[in-house]
């Protein structure tokens, strides 16, 4: 009898994982042994239960996915990372391809297409969802399927700090007032920030943080 594929569970929602969890033990040769609902609880159970895959959803408390995600490939390299996430933005999409992630999908995915990705991660493949596919197209080389260069570089905890302030509706004073910085630091950022998000407006921001889980982690939280 085949090795069955061992899985964690990382995502907020309890309803959401239990049914995950019951979609993917419905198939053959997978074994859910552990869930967090958060980032932090994450790390632990991937310490104490060493899973193949770890199933992670972007948005979540404490800490957010994608810095779970720095976190997983710098201490647990044999660790394979499927991402399954709510998140509509081709730029969050590539961020998390871009820290190494092994599969990413969104959760309008089939059980099937799931299954089969899967599957692919377990077994060293990369997998990219089909409705992701077309909108990242010009982030791997077609030959080689190595990264390509991007211009946009990683935002720093004070740009991540301004883009959860902003996507809470937060003014440029209020901003300044709360970090302790100048409103014209605060204007600076926002412009760093529409450059290297791509954004053309405010609400664009909003949807980078909602979508990587900024706006579920306290200020002080934020790495």
């Amino acid at each position: 009898m085949a090795k069955k594929i061992n899985l964690l569970l990382a995502e907020d929602h309890g309803l959401v994982r239990a049914a995950l969890k019951a979609l993917i033990e419905s198939e053959e040769g997978f074994k859910v042994i552990a869930e967090a609902e958060d980032g932090i609880v994450c790390l632990e159970q991937v310490r104490a239960k060493s899973p193949d895959v770890v199933v992670l959803d972007l948005a979540m408390p404490k800490l957010n996915g994608l810095n779970t995600i720095s976190q997983l490939k710098r201490r647990h390299q044999d660790t394979k990372i499927f991402v399954l996430t709510a998140a509509e933005t081709p730029s969050v999409w590539q961020e998390a391809l871009e820290l190494g992630v092994h599969g990413i999908a969104t959760k309008s995915i089939s059980k099937k297409e799931l299954i089969s990705g899967l599957q692919k991660v377990a077994d060293g493949e990369r997998f990219i969802h089909s409705d992701i596919q077309p909108k990242i197209v010009n982030l791997f080389d077609d030959e080689s399927g190595m990264k390509k260069k991007r211009g946009m570089r990683k935002l720093s905890v004070r740009e991540k700090q301004v883009t959860k302030l902003i996507a809470e509706g937060y003014k440029t004073k209020d901003i300044a007032e709360m970090l302790e910085i100048s409103d014209r630091t605060v204007s600076k950022h926002r412009e760093n920030l529409m450059t290297k998000l791509g954004a053309t407006s405010p609400a664009e921001i909003t949807h980078y943080a909602t979508d990587t889980g900024l706006t579920k982690v306290k200020l002080l939280e934020i790495e």
